[in-house]
């Protein structure tokens, strides 16, 4: 006998994704009590959906919708965004090649509309700190909201925003464990990088074209300060199973970018500027 676990109800600003039986998302915001939220032309309620568990079917304009807490997944690919976000194929493998674990500082550049700050913020945990750079304001403000929205506002406490180009200006503070760039001329921010990563700090870059790739992995190879440089790109491909067929889908995602990883060596004191 399989005994459901009491899960805890919904609540008043908590996100909630509801999936139709063509496995489509959708992301909602739980309204204040006594409002609603308007979801495919139909008016939901608080009271309502504070009554929902994890796993049930709601009925909405003649079709059932599976209610659920959304993983990250579903956040990143299904919050609303003006510019394209770094895809969950690649965000996995930034946090494991660029070696994230609770506690750490880390560093990144180039914030968009926060896949990425998100996902990092997640995986540093109540005692990580994260510092992120954009040059459009507009960016870290809706990088704000969606951190606020989809993680909750003590998340905001553990992030930094600063508006300013650190390829030009270089970081405030120095020793920091890890490095992330999503920007379109990475290799211009070599010296910045080796000054702000300390010794064994792990600087990893996301890049969209093979010029980029190429671009940041000879900067790395021509610097002293940088050791082990990787790059690589991350296919993933779906398989449909529903019998009698088991077989590749028709659709795939292929090439959406580069990861480029490289690992910062000592020389000397690093804590001084670094000679060119």
């Amino acid at each position: 006998m399989i005994i459901d676990h009491d899960q805890p109800p919904f609540a008043p600003g908590e996100v909630l994704v509801l999936i139709d039986e063509r496995d489509r998302a959708g992301l909602l915001i739980v309204p204040p009590p006594e409002e609603t939220v308007r979801f495919h032309g139909e008016e939901l309620s608080c009271e309502m959906l504070c009554q929902l568990r994890e796993g049930q079917l709601i009925p909405v304009n003649k079709h059932r919708y599976l209610v659920m807490r959304p993983t990250m997944e579903q956040i990143i690919m299904n919050m609303p965004r003006e510019a394209q976000v770094i895809y969950p194929k690649d965000l996995g493998m930034l946090l494991v090649w660029g070696d994230v674990a609770p506690g750490l500082r880390v560093l990144e550049v180039g914030a968009g509309h926060g896949a990425l700050t998100m996902t990092l913020l997640r995986a540093l945990g109540p005692e990580g700190r994260l510092v992120s750079y954009d040059i459009r304001q507009d960016h870290l403000n809706r990088t704000g909201k969606n951190i606020a929205a989809y993680l909750g506002q003590a998340a905001l406490e553990r992030w930094e925003p600063i508006l300013a180009d650190p390829a030009q200006e270089g970081f405030a503070q120095q020793a920091w464990d890890r490095l992330f760039t999503d920007v379109p001329e990475p290799w211009e921010m070599v010296l910045a990088a080796r000054q702000a990563l300390r010794p064994g700090g792990v600087w990893t870059a996301w890049v969209p074209t093979v010029p980029q790739m190429a671009n940041l992995m000879e900067a790395v190879f021509e610097d002293p300060y940088f050791c082990l440089p990787v790059c690589y790109e991350t296919l993933q491909r779906y398989w449909h199973v529903r019998k009698p067929s088991v077989r590749p889908a028709h659709e795939m995602k292929a090439h959406t970018g580069f990861v480029v990883c490289c690992r910062r060596r000592w020389r000397g004191d690093w804590r001084q500027e670094p000679e060119a």
